[in-house]
């Protein structure tokens, strides 16, 4: 059952509609301007009648909550039982109370009124309670700067560490006090308190396991990001590689997280040859987003283009970009059949995102998965749909200086993360070649790097740096289990991408950097401080794995050399007016 209620949402009243997911409630949301709410939970209006009358000629059965502590909605009649109507949770609100607008104005809360008002304890998981706060920039600020205190974004709640000094603070900066419990956290908590997290056999893909879990965010989150890892709405649980390197990783977040873990796995289920190819990883994930963002209406052009391309051996990168450009481009027609649009009106679309102030390489992502989809999901092989090319923008690359490169090495302490930065600017490979290095591809004797499947799906050997040689051998002795020369937190997969930037991230701040570099930056001082030292321009395209000159020539604009010796008029002018004062006063 579809609910209507009294919100306060972005220093205003707000009207909210609440439903569980549905892909036609959320278009008919849409269609009467509602806005979603990340906050609440739900999608809203202004809190106006004009704004109620919409909701009634959208939504004609919706029900109105106006006692905000009922939290369970009435079935309507004919419903047999709890699955026939939308689950929600309502949270409380300030003020949640209706009438409705057209029924009794609204007033915003009053001077003196509590800042932290409708803020109210969840319950308490591991180290933490769970607080609920409505929307309120003074106090977000006040509760994010706190130590102790972090937003969680899945519970859209704050999490507090059970501590007597953080119920104080936290409690100060609501206003409300007693509004925590007193079960701080000692240590000593048993795992039957957090939960355990439990392993089963699959019984529809024996290559997998069904891994339930705790509603515990963290532990959640990081499941999530197991390579392979799916989630299985059928059998409410988390879908993993029935691997031994898997259940390793299991049964150390259960330690990690004060959990156990209760294994129900017949005996020489796991088997290493279940292990998920990275690359089937990435292509599952990039399909399944796209199909959960797509909704009924579009599932038909969207599962036929994602086939096409997969049959086409495109990488996950390509699918992604082209199914984006696709998708916002169905949108923009009411996902109508593409085939019945016009050139005229694909080409009008192209003019509005322009005018939107797009770049011009979104444009020609879009003109790119049209004429991919036209050609080779329609199967109109002479089929050519003539859209004007927007102009590309000559945007030059950030490089830094070889001295800011120093600086940067010199800051970072971690051997590993030492060794990785120097490796992106000694090799000037790309950040993902760079975390799916394995050791085999690694030639020391011969001072190369070979470099597997990289952008194009194309293979190409780069320098190993003398310099970093002495210490990648030494980091191998130490880590010498992985195949992956830098392996990740957990068994069997490789160190992310997020992570290098993160390791760059900090070094540039520790720095003092004004500029904001990140591991690509490292990819272009490498060719142009080769450029710099006089290396042929040609060597610099075969060691960076371009398909064309043009691309490598652009190092070319970044260059120090000849430049240095080019004076500007200005300076030349204010020269001469030295000279002739200098010449003044001696005479």
């Amino acid at each position: 059952m579809l609910q209507v209620q009294k919100i306060w949402h972005r220093d205003a009243y707000r009207i909210g509609i609440f439903f569980g997911f549905d892909e036609g409630l959320m278009q008919r949301a849409k269609q009467c301007g509602a806005l979603w709410s990340r906050t609440h939970r739900c999608w809203y209006l202004d809190y106006h009648a004009d704004s109620y009358r919409k909701i009634k000629e959208v939504f004609p059965d919706h029900q109105v909550v106006k006692n905000p502590e009922d939290k369970t909605p009435t079935p309507a009649p004919g419903l047999k039982n709890s699955h026939d109507t939308a689950s929600i949770v309502v949270m409380p609100q300030v003020n949640n109370a209706l009438p409705l607008p057209g029924a009794a104005e609204h007033n915003p809360p009053q001077a003196g009124e509590k800042v932290g008002a409708g803020a109210g304890y969840l319950s308490t998981t591991g180290k933490y309670w769970i607080v609920k706060v409505p929307f309120n920039e003074a106090i977000s600020k006040a509760m994010t700067s706190t130590k102790g205190v972090y937003w969680n974004k899945s519970k859209k709640a704050y999490m507090v560490f059970r501590s007597i000094v953080m119920k104080t603070r936290v409690e100060a900066i609501l206003g409300q006090p007693g509004l925590l419990p007193a079960d701080y956290y000692t240590g000593d908590e048993v795992a039957a308190t957090l939960g355990e997290i439990i392993v089963e056999p699959c019984p529809a893909d024996k290559s997998r396991m069904m891994v339930r879990l705790p509603n515990i965010s963290a532990v959640i989150q990081t499941v999530k990001r197991f390579a392979g890892s799916r989630y299985s709405k059928a059998n409410q649980c988390y879908l993993l590689p029935a691997t031994p390197d898997m259940m390793e990783n299991l049964s150390e977040l259960g330690k990690n997280s004060g959990m156990t873990v209760e294994k129900r796995l017949p005996e020489r289920y796991l088997h290493k040859r279940y292990a998920p190819n990275l690359k089937q990883v990435k292509l599952e994930r990039a399909v399944e987003n796209l199909q959960r963002m797509t909704p009924a209406d579009g599932n038909v052009y969207m599962n036929a283009m994602t086939d096409c391309m997969l049959a086409m051996n495109m990488s996950d990168n390509t699918i992604r970009a082209y199914g984006h450009a696709m998708l916002t481009f169905l949108r923009s027609k009411d996902f109508m059949n593409p085939e019945s649009l016009s050139q005229k009106e694909v080409i009008r679309h192209l003019g509005g995102m322009m005018k939107q102030g797009l770049s011009a390489s979104t444009a020609h992502t879009l003109i790119n998965a049209l004429q991919f989809y036209y050609r080779n999901v329609l199967g109109f092989e002479y089929y050519e749909l003539k859209l004007p090319r927007p102009k590309n923008e000559k945007k030059l690359p950030l490089v830094l200086s070889e001295q800011e490169c120093i600086d940067i090495f010199s800051v970072i302490g971690f051997p590993k993360h030492k060794i990785l930065i120097m490796l992106a600017y000694g090799t000037g490979i790309r950040v993902g070649e760079l975390v799916q290095l394995r050791w085999a591809d690694v030639f020391f004797d011969e001072h190369k790097i070979h470099i597997k499947s990289g952008k194009g799906k194309k293979d190409r050997i780069v320098m190993l740096p003398y310099s970093v040689v002495a210490a990648l051998q030494s980091y191998r002795s130490l880590n010498n289990k992985s195949e992956w020369v830098f392996a990740g937190q957990y068994k069997g997969e490789p160190y992310s991408a997020s992570s290098v930037r993160q390791v760059m991230k900090r070094a540039v701040e520790a720095v003092g950097l004004e500029k904001k570099a990140t591991p690509h930056t490292l990819r272009h001082c490498f060719a142009t401080h080769l450029l710099e030292a006089g290396t042929d321009l040609r060597f610099i395209q075969a060691l960076l794995g371009h398909s064309s000159i043009k691309t490598t020539t652009i190092y070319t604009h970044l260059t120090k050399k000849g430049t240095e010796r080019i004076i500007s008029p200005l300076d030349r002018l204010a020269d001469e007016v030295k000279r002739k004062r200098d010449d003044s006063k001696k005479h």
